[in-house]
């Protein structure tokens, strides 16, 4: 239905990259030999494995980030962009990176440094900005999307003819795709036997997490004759709007959202299930921009597990959630061994499935309006916040595929285009788990009734009612089924909501005959 835009690599130069190598000449800054880190993935100054790594050169450190052009136009070509009244673009991703490197810049300030603001292609930008402040080496952290596996490769080699060194660094999990393997060398492609190993590995582990003070940071800062600019939100073709987001932001936002965390987190196990209750962590952006070190916080995880085993107390919710920080892992590795899961399905003969195309039932879907009350409550959330709770991403996305029949890769789409957090590698594995495509996938012939998951995970439609607010005056015992009301109230008791947009009974006949088609190949 959707089809990815094209983007070339060879982009020209913009006029804030000229701007940097002027501002970097005003501000005399020569790093004789010494490193510049790279921000990508890992948006903090402590606990950064390139900073740990840049520190033990011994040499002057500067950081910098790049607005990546391919992946700003990426966001502005989506068939999904929303517009503010002036034809900017509205990405509340955009916005929390923007208030977070604000918020380095701030910190770097303290220290008489600075974080140097790049937009552009970052193929050209990041060894001319080197080979301008003289670094010996630069930082950045390791990726394992194809897009950046490419651009990665032709940065090392332009900074090899300029006799400037690169380190990619493991950043963003905990071991990467070599390190946790089978005994016979290959990657895992289910998970229960890839966590015992992870376990296995994790408990002979030394170096758990970068550590680092303060003072050895400020100790190695290259310092700065004048503050290097920021350009505006709306300079990169943004809307402020983009700023307006509900969580709190930076490494301070994610140890806040931590610490509350912890205080609940033994009753995780049970109450991640219930959209209306608060019992999940929220820290899934701050995962995925790295404003909070996830081996930091895994080997927090093992310490508190200890604790609480010598008080007495329940390990299970502590447990389950080290389980979802392993399936980070666990997906990033997949897409690294798997790159055709980028472009179709992780099993193959599933891309021979003849899914329905219809742009009517998808938007419906994407805005909320299918008549399923716990399918709509979880796309409203998605479209006015940028997150969906956990369990309504497996039930709507079943939804989308099993009783819309439509490809998973719009629903994967659709999702990258809204969600804070997105990770292409966790929101791949989790379209294709709920579609049957992929990994250790749930099997075809479970199928999610939406009604049942209302009734089971949001009860009283406590949930509900906060994004459905047409179903406001329903009871409980209504409120999952609204097409019944008329039946049991009377016909004069009417409610403005939509109405069911497919049979749940009928469509999952249709998937079942769907996946029996090619369950042969």
């Amino acid at each position: 239905m959707y089809e990815e835009p094209v983007v070339s690599l060879d982009i020209e130069h913009s006029v804030l990259e000229i701007l940097f190598i002027a501002n970097c000449l005003n501000m005399k800054l020569n790093l004789y030999g010494g490193s510049l880190i790279w921000l990508r993935r890992d948006l903090r100054i402590m606990e950064n494995d390139l900073v740990k790594n840049a520190l033990l050169e011994g040499k002057k450190i500067v950081f910098c980030f790049v607005f990546d052009d391919v992946i700003l136009n990426s966001i502005k070509s989506s068939p999904f962009r929303i517009l503010d009244s002036k034809s900017l673009h509205v990405d509340k991703r955009l916005g929390f990176i923007y208030l977070t490197l604000s918020d380095l810049k701030k910190k770097l300030h303290e220290f008489g440094s600075d974080l140097l603001i790049l937009q552009g292609d970052p193929v050209k930008l990041i060894p001319k900005a080197a080979e301008t402040v003289n670094a010996g080496c630069v930082f950045w952290s390791k990726d394992y999307e194809q897009y950046a596996r490419k651009r990665d490769k032709k940065i090392s080699q332009s900074l090899e003819i300029l006799n400037i060194k690169s380190s990619q660094t493991k950043s963003q999990c905990v071991f990467e795709e070599f390190e946790v393997l089978t005994n016979e060398g290959n990657p895992y492609t289910v998970f229960t036997p890839y966590k015992k190993k992870w376990l296995a590995n994790y408990s002979n582990l030394n170096n758990h997490w970068a550590d680092y003070s303060k003072k050895q940071l400020g100790e190695c800062l290259g310092k700065v004759d004048c503050i290097n600019k920021m350009p505006e939100i709306e300079e990169l073709g943004f809307s402020s709007d983009s700023k307006q987001i509900k969580i709190q932001t930076g490494s301070e936002g994610a140890k806040k959202l931590l610490d509350d965390f912890f205080k609940v987190i033994k009753h995780y196990d049970h109450y991640r299930n219930f959209p209306a209750k608060k019992g999940v962590s929220y820290l899934s952006t701050h995962f995925r921009f790295g404003t909070i070190s996830v081996r930091k916080v895994v080997h927090t995880i093992f310490l508190k597990i200890q604790e609480f085993k010598q008080n007495g107390i329940d390990t299970e919710g502590m447990q389950s959630w080290l389980s979802e920080l392993i399936w980070r892992d666990f997906y990033m590795q997949i897409l690294f061994h798997f790159p055709h899961v980028e472009t179709g399905c992780f099993k193959r003969k599933y891309d021979k499935l003849n899914w329905d195309i219809n742009d009517d039932l998808f938007f419906k879907w994407a805005e909320g309006k299918t008549g399923y009350p716990i399918v709509d409550a979880g796309m409203r959330q998605l479209n006015e916040t940028g997150y969906m709770h956990n369990r309504l991403r497996m039930v709507t996305a079943s939804f989308l595929t099993k009783d819309l029949g439509i490809n998973w890769q719009d629903g994967e789409k659709y999702f990258a285009s809204k969600l804070l957090d997105f990770d292409l590698s966790a929101n791949n594995g989790g379209w294709q788990w709920a579609a049957s495509t992929g990994c250790d996938a749930q099997p075809y012939f479970r199928i999610f009734n939406p009604t049942s998951q209302a009734k089971k995970f949001d009860p009283e439609g406590e949930f509900i009612k906060k994004y459905v607010p047409e179903l406001d005056s329903l009871p409980a015992r209504l409120i999952h089924e609204p097409w019944k009301t008329q039946d049991l109230l009377g016909s004069e008791y009417k409610i403005e909501y939509y109405p069911k947009i497919v049979d749940h009974e009928e469509a999952r006949k249709k998937t079942l005959n769907r996946f029996n088609e090619v369950s042969n190949y």
